[in-house]
């Protein structure tokens, strides 16, 4: 550390009990970065889990379209986009979980099912995902044995994580752990400092 940072180290944690102080704050901040990236990282294995373990049958995309929050997340201050779509599927009587049919083919039910990308603050960005991401009508599509969730197999990873909230938790988690970790040293250099008072137990 040169002598800047380690000038203002010592006017921002000039003492043992700032330095605690510091310490529980960057310790709580963390702890808030942890949570977020259990969240994330739960949705992210699920997702994987989901696709070695449902069934695939051979589908259709039937429409695309660009959807937003406007006017539905009033909570959020700024409007996501993303891409909407709907698949046809043949699978066999009673293996249809999504509640939506369009009659039968061969034997088989016509399952109709409608999934999303990931969302974006940019609708420049859902348009390009419309355009770039869904090259061919003919899919593969993975179906929830247990429920109406459908997903594309072979859908690129980029339509598919919220990379924008990953990348925001990576950068929180390395600030505040990289912060926790300076504040602890600088307290361990105040505590073994001549200067830091000391409490002598009486007999």
């Amino acid at each position: 550390m040169n002598n800047n940072q380690s000038g203002l180290l010592a006017r921002l944690v000039p003492t043992a009990a700032s330095a605690r102080l510091w310490k529980a704050t960057m310790a709580l901040f963390l702890a808030v970065g942890l949570l977020g990236a259990a969240n994330t990282f739960w949705s992210v294995g699920a997702d994987l889990y989901a696709r070695r373990s449902w069934p695939q049958a051979d589908g259709e995309l039937t429409s695309l379209s660009e959807e937003s929050s406007a006017g539905v997340d009033r909570a959020s201050r700024r409007t996501r986009y993303w891409v909407q779509y709907v698949v046809h599927f043949a699978v066999s009587p009673g293996h249809c979980r999504t509640g939506v049919t369009a009659g039968n083919e061969g034997g088989s039910i016509v399952c109709v099912g409608t999934g999303r990308t990931r969302s974006t603050h940019s609708t420049f960005t859902a348009g390009r995902w419309m355009r770039e991401g869904f090259p061919q009508r003919s899919v593969h599509v993975l179906y929830d044995p247990e429920g109406p969730g459908i997903k594309i197999a072979g859908e690129s990873v980029w339509l598919r994580y919220p990379w924008d909230s990953i990348g925001l938790l990576a950068g929180w988690l390395v600030a505040f752990g990289g912060g926790l970790v300076v504040v602890i040293r600088r307290l361990r250099v105040l505590e073994a400092s001549p200067q830091f008072p000391r409490t002598v137990e009486s007999r």
